[in-house]
This record gives C-alpha cells, sequence and structure tokens, in this order.
C-alpha cells in the first residue's frame, strides 16, 4: 500500500492546510506584493497568508496601504481556496485531471465538508462550486452598484469582487482601511455584505440537502433544520441585544454587528469602543460561530444547539429530541466534547498572551484569542500590535480554528481495539 493510501484524509487535509500558507506566506512575503515602499516582514506575511487560508480577517498590517494589486490578488485567491476548503480544490483539480473521483479523495472531501459517507462526492463538490459561484456573482454586482458611483470603473470592479469574494468565504479582508465604518449608513452594501455572510455560514452540508430535496423529493433533515433555526435565532437575538447595548447605534447596524460575529470580521461599528456587555455577548456569538461545512468558524451552531438540548433534557430526565427525532447519543459526546477543549483552549492561549503581552487587559486578549480561533477577525487593537511570541499564539489558534480540532484528533486516532474491559464505577457529580 502507497504512503499516500496511509495518510488519514484527516491529516491529510491538516498538511494541506500548511503547505497553502506556506505558499501563500512566500507570494505575500515578495517584493511585487507590496506597494512601493514598503517592506513586510516574513511574520506578518506568515500571519496574514495563515488568516487568509482561515478565512480569518486578522491582520497585523492595514492591507489597503500595504499589499499592491497583486498582494490582493493573491490574498483573494487564497481567501477563496481557504473558503471553499483544500479539500474541494484539491478533489476539483484530480476530477479535471482524471476524469474520476477515487475512494480516498472522496473520503478527504466529505471529511473536509464534515459528511457523512452517505453524501454523494460528485454531487455536493457541484453544489459546492455552484453555490460560491453564484453567491459571490450576484454580491459582486450589487456592490458594484454602490461602489461605481465612488470609484473608477475598474477599481468599482475589483473593489466589487474582492469585497464578495471575502464576506462569502467569511474572511472580513478589507481595502477601506476601516473596514466598512465608511458604509455604515448605506443599507445595500451592510445588507449584501451581511446576507454573503449568513449564506456563506450556512455550510454547503445544508445547501446539497436543499438540492435533494428540490430534485427528489426528499425530506429536509435535521441537520438542516437545526442549522437554519439556530442561525435565525442568534442572528435576531443578536440583533435585538446590540440595538438594546449600544443606543447609538441603529437597527440595521445592530443586525451588521450579529451577522458579523458569526465569523466574518467586517464591522461597521468601532470595536475598541465596545462596552462591556457589548464585548461580552460579541465574545459569545463568535465563539458559537457558523455551522459545520461552511467557510465560517467557531464551535458551531450544531453543537451549540445539541448542548443546549442535552442540558435541558438532562434536567428533565428525558432523552435529547429535536424536530421529532432523538439526537444521537454520540452528537451529544461530540458536541459536548467540541465545546469543553475549545473553551480549554481559548483559555490556555489567553493564559499565554497574558504573559507575552501583560500591555493588555485580560478582556481585550480574550477577545482576540476568541476572534482568532473562531476565525471570526474582528480586533479591538490588539493584533497590529502584539508581539512576536503573541502573533504565534494566535497563528496557531487560526489554523486550530478552521482546521477543526476533530479533524486533528482523528488525524492521529486510531481505530477502539477490542481489548479488556473494565467494571463500571459511577463518579459522584456535582
Amino acid at each position: 500500500m502507497s504512503n499516500r493510501k496511509k495518510l488519514q484524509p484527516g491529516l491529510k487535509l491538516a498538511l494541506g492546510f500548511m503547505l497553502l500558507i506556506a505558499i501563500g506566506t512566500l507570494l505575500l512575503y515578495l517584493p511585487i506584493s507590496h506597494q512601493d515602499g514598503v517592506d513586510v516582514a516574513l511574520i506578518d506575511a506568515l500571519f496574514i497568508s495563515t488568516s487568509a487560508i482561515c478565512v480569518t480577517g486578522l491582520t497585523p498590517l492595514d492591507i489597503s496601504q500595504t499589499l499592491s494589486v497583486f498582494g490582493s490578488t493573491v490574498l483573494m485567491l487564497l481567501i477563496q481556496v481557504g473558503g471553499l476548503g483544500y479539500a474541494v480544490v484539491a478533489v476539483l483539480i484530480i476530477r479535471l485531471a482524471s476524469g474520476r473521483i477515487d475512494a480516498f479523495s472522496g473520503s478527504l472531501l466529505r471529511d473536509s465538508l464534515g459528511a457523512d459517507h452517505r453524501v454523494g462526492t460528485r454531487r455536493i463538490l457541484k453544489v459546492a462550486l455552484i453555490v460560491t459561484g453564484l453567491f459571490e456573482f450576484i454580491g459582486a454586482v450589487l456592490l458594484f452598484t454602490v461602489f461605481s458611483s465612488h470609484y473608477p470603473v475598474g477599481r468599482a470592479m475589483y473593489l466589487s469582487l474582492f469585497h464578495s469574494v471575502s464576506a462569502f468565504n467569511n474572511a472580513g479582508f478589507d481595502l477601506f482601511s476601516t473596514s466598512l465604518m465608511m458604509w455604515n449608513d448605506n443599507p445595500l452594501v451592510l445588507i449584501t455584505i451581511a446576507s454573503l455572510i449568513a449564506f456563506g455560514g450556512l455550510g454547503f452540508i445544508l445547501y446539497n440537502d436543499i438540492e435533494e430535496h428540490i430534485r427528489n423529493r426528499k425530506k429536509i433533515s435535521v441537520h438542516t433544520k437545526i442549522v437554519l433555526s439556530t442561525t435565525f435565532f442568534l442572528i435576531a437575538a443578536g440583533t435585538v441585544l446590540f440595538r438594546i447595548i449600544l443606543p447609538d447605534v441603529d437597527w440595521k447596524n445592530a443586525f451588521f454587528q450579529s451577522v458579523t460575529t458569526r465569523t466574518a470580521g467586517y464591522f461597521s461599528y468601532d470595536q475598541t469602543v465596545l462596552p462591556p456587555a457589548g464585548v461580552a455577548l460579541t465574545i459569545i456569538l463568535m465563539f458559537i460561530g457558523a455551522s459545520p461545512g461552511s467557510t465560517g468558524g467557531g464551535v458551531k451552531t450544531t453543537s451549540f444547539f445539541t448542548a443546549i438540548k442535552a442540558s435541558f433534557s438532562l434536567l428533565l430526565g428525558r432523552n435529547p429530541k429535536a424536530f421529532k427525532r432523538e439526537i444521537s447519543s454520540e452528537s451529544v459526546m461530540k458536541a459536548f466534547f467540541v465545546i469543553i477543549i475549545s473553551v480549554l483552549l481559548v483559555a490556555t492561549a489567553t493564559l499565554l498572551l497574558t504573559i507575552t503581552d501583560p500591555e493588555f487587559s485580560s478582556d481585550k486578549l480574550l477577545y482576540e484569542v476568541v476572534s482568532a480561533y473562531a476565525t471570526v477577525g474582528l480586533t479591538m487593537g490588539v493584533t497590529p500590535t502584539v508581539s512576536f511570541a503573541g502573533k504565534i499564539i494566535l497563528i496557531i489558534m487560526m489554523f486550530l480554528g478552521r482546521v477543526g480540532f476533530m479533524t486533528i484528533i482523528s488525524a492521529f486516532a486510531r481505530k477502539r481495539s477490542e481489548g479488556a474491559r473494565y467494571i463500571e464505577e459511577k463518579v459522584i457529580i456535582g
């Protein structure tokens, strides 16, 4: 058996993302990627490349004042590849080159998108490409109607495409220096960007499910119902709460803040002046994040929903149910595992940053760590001035957040051996 076959799909995904980050770092480090008279340190090129491939949006530099057109185009391509996922791009190349998708490539693609073995490889690949292309095209057209009245046609087209790609892939990179604060009175820009973020965060599994429902009259899966209901609840609740917490913000900007905290990174309101309640709410929404198999990060809406359902069911002495279906114990365990491990990782990274960058308050460091791990990209001003060691910590958190801790665990996990079993013992809890 070849070494290629011995590699677990999860390990190959992680290595693929590392390779793309390395390529992106070298390209962004080239002088042609920088504006005249601007030098970029290697660590900053690595940070931006990681942020782009992990569709985060955190950056230590103002890319609008740092990158040339070539550099920002490289950045846009890295965002596109990172949003679709290394596996989607790799399998697409294999499909075009050989005309077929083998079993290993199919397993790689399904692992990347969080789909199970029942999902057709060719179909979900087709759905991912069509959905991405369609939304990004529509988004670019809508943004062009606004940008064309402020910039020359060529520049307006470029800005429209860049921000449409960045928004749908939940990256949050912008070419305006102050994100979307200059557009906070333009409802078309805010609604278009927010819609791209939301649709990009639903996940390709959901779109595949809807496509099968339309084509084959197949019932909508519980997964899709959970994603849609949880997403709607979080956006609606976030909008109302932000409107209450930020009385000087109107409804459209409260809505935008609620959406963008779900792993996008754009902002129309200065994050450095958020009140404590606004910071806390933003951290919670960032931590929950988007949905499985999407361009976004976080612990995912399904994990949040499952954990909440299981907790209330445990209090009532019932098995967790959703939409007339019982949630499996395996799903419950995975949801709690993801949340607990994520909390531990965030806590550890925040603790390390308090050591490497003690000049920042702990709430700002926590905000930055959650933003990195959930691949959001919002910042309270820490990332641009964080230390070298702090940048390494944030890079690692972005990588873990995008590749997924479950993917990394599965890359090294072995099948459970049927060895000796021990007597079960109850542990006193609480």
